[in-house]
This record gives C-alpha cells, structure tokens and sequence, in this order.
C-alpha cells in the first residue's frame, strides 16, 4: 500500500454526494491528488460540471471505470446505490488496494467485503460533518471526524495500513481517530442515525430544532435509547451514556445543518430507512426486544416516500 506517502498515494472518492464532494475538496485544498470514481454517465456529469463545495468550482480528474486502480477508495455513496457500485468499486481496488465506507448504518462493510474484498475493507463512520447538498450545491461548516480501525474476526486491517491511512486524513487535513473499538463506533454512529436522522425527516426539522426543543430531543432520545437495547442483546458495548455523548456533540452542529435523510426528503429521493430502523427491527425481532418508536418511525417514513 502506497499511502506512505500522502502525495503520491491514489485516492479516488465515489458518491459525490454532500459528505463525498466536501472530502475530495478537503484533499484538493490540501494539495493532494485525488479522484472521482463513477459509472459513465455520471462520470460525464462530473466532467461537464465539476463539484461546487462551498461556493467555489472543484474540477478534479474523474475515473468512469477506466481500468485505473487505486490504493484507497473512500465510498460516500447511498446505501441504495451501493450495490450498483460494487463491481466498479471492486475492479478499482485492484488486487491492493483498500476500501473504507463512510455510509451510514452497519451493513455496508460486510456488503463490499462480499463482492471480493474481504480482508481489505477499513470499518469506518464519518461523525459531526454538517455538509448540505441543494441541487449540485455542497456546503459544510464542519469537517467532522473520520473513526477507522480493525475489527477483527470479520474486518482485519493491518497496523501498517491503519498507520497509513492516518498519516494520509493528517496531511489532508481532515480530523480522524483511530477507533480501539470500531465496532461499537459504528454502533454508536447507527443510534445517531436512528435518532437525528429519521426523527429531522419525520418533523422536516433542521439541527436547531433538537437543539432548542424539549419535545424534539425526546423523541430522538426514546428512537436512540432502542438502539441500546439491542445493543446490549447484541453484545456492542451502548449504553446511556452514549446518548449523553451524542447531546454535547449535537450542541455544537450548524442550526441550519440538515441531516442526510431530510435532504433525501426534500429533494424526493429515497430515504435510508431500511438501514436505520429497518435494522433496528431486524435485530429486535432475532432478540424479542420491543421497539416501538423505531417501528411508528418506520411506517411513517415508508409512507413520506409513497407520498
């Protein structure tokens, strides 16, 4: 793995999404290379358009499955796109190369490990990114952090390669922290999601809301207090605190930030509920766990996207 040396390292960033198009700016602005990956026709669009990140114009070198490969490959995609993505993602791996989701929800390591990358898939979340895309518009206040480590038996990653890896987000300038125990950090990142996520869909509410209203972060809290107890059946490692932890962190978000499943609301596109309370209730079910906030929220959200 060639990411000893950030300048040199080959980079590429598929779904140019809010949280894809702000990394590979942060890389661009670091004066690192990095590239696009996409399916043809969208990798035409990207040619023609570019990225806007926070009202400047990014025209980065776009791979539309050209052979090329790559020593790390960082999907920003949505979960609903990901398995379209899968051979592209595969082939530009290589038979090196590494790849680290930053999708919500725990199910996406194991779905890229399955299309012929086990033992090269960094566990990993991106948490406290505020980034908005309207139109073809990206902007964010706040990087965020990247949280990445091996898990073991299922997703080992060598020390070298977490070692390098870091070395990489440090010269690009984006905030990482290798996680002792990435498993429960994806958990953790799953009950967020759980609570802010599809709680903001259902009131169409930005952060501010849950910041200021009493009524708002209890229902976000009672969607999050589910996630641990299924936690707790799963063996995961939350508990209340977590919650707590999360309520600091949310303090400090852009008011007007919206989170991913609003934007996918607004803009009529599908939602992740599948990945967020749909899990919920498919490890509910396996542990009889009662969880009726997730289950309302489910049939609410299925019924916004009929709409």
């Amino acid at each position: 793995m060639a990411l000893r040396d950030a300048t040199a390292s080959r980079v590429a960033v598929i779904g140019a999404g809010a949280v894809g198009a702000s990394i590979a700016a942060m890389i661009h602005e670091a004066g690192m290379p990095v590239t696009l990956l996409a399916n043809p026709a969208r990798a035409e669009s990207l040619r023609v358009n570019g990225l806007s990140v926070n009202g400047r114009r990014y025209d980065l070198p776009v791979d539309g499955g050209d052979g090329s490969t790559y020593d790390l490959i960082l999907v920003a995609t949505k979960w609903i796109h990901l398995r379209q993505a899968l051979p592209l993602i595969a082939s530009a791996a290589g038979t090196g190369g590494y790849v680290m989701s930053l999708l919500n929800g725990i199910r996406s390591e194991g779905a890229i490990a399955d299309a012929g990358l086990r033992g090269r898939v960094i566990p990993a979340m991106i948490l406290g990114i505020d980034a908005v895309r309207e139109d073809r518009r990206v902007t964010y206040l706040n990087r965020g952090t990247i949280h990445f480590g091996s898990a073991p038996p299922e997703f080992p990653v060598p020390d070298r390669v977490l070692d390098a890896v870091a070395s990489y987000f440090a010269a690009a300038g984006i905030p990482c922290d290798r996680s002792p125990d990435i498993t429960r950090t994806l958990w953790w990142k799953l009950m967020i999601n759980v609570g802010i996520n599809q709680c903001s869909c259902v009131l169409r509410a930005p952060y501010g809301l849950f910041q200021r209203s009493d009524p708002a972060r209890r229902l976000m809290t009672d969607a999050m207090r589910e996630v641990v107890a299924i936690s707790r059946a799963e063996g995961t490692g939350l508990s209340d605190e977590d919650i707590d932890a999360w309520h600091e962190t949310l303090g400090g978000l852009d008011p007007e930030g919206k989170t991913s499943m609003l934007q996918d609301v607004e803009a009529g596109r599908p939602t992740e509920v599948e990945l967020f309370a749909g899990t919920v209730c498919d490890i509910a079910d396996r542990h009889s766990v009662d969880v009726p906030v997730n289950r309302t929220l489910y049939r609410i959200i299925r019924a916004i996207e009929e709409r």
